[in-house]
């Protein structure tokens, strides 16, 4: 039997592990009271039944927490992050010889799951915007009550995107079959916990990279360094500083070649701390490099490894590119919590 949710809220706060926001505890109740009316099977209710939750919000303020802990409390729940349910899927799509691929991978996670929360809902290309709304129809068609979380309100998604129409759809499914819920206006809990001076070094000069340089060989063996191969389908990327666990490279070798969520996602997979030098100021010249940056931040964020940055200018002034200026919110809180380093 899953503990109630609230207490197990306030087990946290009492051991002095979050502190308490009434907004969070307000969410945990609604989401709560929406599975409850879920599981509900009644057809002379007159409760509107939800297939799942949507919330929105700025970054550092718990979205995933509170959703994550509120999974877990769930016997059948599973978390994982939006990039990486898309490169699952994209897998069993290209590997399948089956038409209805897309079909039996979902029915076959509701055999498992009752629950899922997909972390970071966010729409960059046109491949997945136009497959979005065939996944969540699906899950509604297997019943499987969908929590998720994005930085964005539904009819922001996707926004300027390639033959956006078409995705409009998938928006008014969102606001027609799920609750909509807003976790703004409060604390930035994680920015409050952070110092990015340790790891982060700016402006790129002779002086910071000489310490940035400095601070990988705290964590390397000189006679250790070698090269190393990572295999992404027919590829290999290639690291040409690298130990164990730990890899040297430049922003040009990550985000200059045409790399893409499931490169950056076995990167992660393979290093525990990623050394990035000569990141630059990002303007509309280079947005494609930037979209990459932040896939790259996002991917590493979610196999929570470290990063040490030498980059041209703070986080707060790193980007410029208004148009991606909602999704850079979330790096620059990431690498703000990415930057802080324990050494061991």
């Amino acid at each position: 039997m899953p503990k109630d949710i609230i207490k197990t809220y306030n087990d946290f706060v009492s051991n002095n592990f979050i502190t308490f926001d009434k907004k969070q505890e307000k969410l945990l109740s609604e989401i709560k009271s929406t599975w409850n009316d879920y599981k509900k099977f009644n057809f002379f209710s007159k409760t509107k039944k939800y297939n799942g939750v949507y919330v929105y919000g700025s970054v550092g303020i718990g979205k995933t927490f509170l959703l994550n802990l509120f999974t877990k409390n769930i016997n059948l729940g599973k978390k994982i992050h939006f990039n990486h349910l898309m490169i699952n899927i994209h897998s069993f799509i290209n590997n399948s010889k089956k038409e209805n691929a897309l079909d039996v991978y979902i029915k076959d996670l509701s055999k498992d799951f009752k629950l899922i929360f997909i972390d970071e809902l966010h729409i960059f290309n046109i491949v997945d915007a136009l497959l979005v709304k065939k996944i969540f129809i699906l899950f509604k068609k297997y019943k499987i009550f969908i929590l998720t979380s994005s930085n964005f309100i539904p009819r922001d998604l996707y926004k300027n995107g390639l033959q956006r129409n078409d995705f409009l759809p998938f928006i008014n499914f969102l606001e027609t079959y799920f609750q909509i819920i807003s976790l703004e206006n409060i604390i930035d809990y994680r920015r409050e916990m952070l110092n990015q001076l340790k790891t982060y070094f700016t402006p790129i000069n002779e002086t910071t990279s000489r310490e940035f340089n400095k601070l990988f060989e705290r964590f390397v063996e000189k006679n250790q360094i070698h090269i190393k191969k990572i295999k992404t389908k027919s590829r290999d990327i290639r690291f040409e500083k690298c130990t164990a666990n730990i890899a040297f490279c430049s922003f040009k070798e990550l985000c200059n070649a045409n790399l893409a969520h499931e490169d950056y996602h076995n990167i992660a997979k393979e290093f525990k701390l990623i050394f990035i030098s000569n990141v630059p100021f990002f303007e509309d010249p280079i947005s494609d490099q930037c979209r990459r940056f932040i896939s790259l931040i996002d991917m590493l964020y979610d196999q929570k490894c470290s990063v040490v940055i030498l980059a041209k200018e703070p986080i707060s002034k790193l980007c410029k590119i208004k148009s991606l200026n909602k999704e850079f919110e979330r790096t620059s809180s990431r690498l703000y919590e990415m930057t802080i380093i324990n050494p061991t």
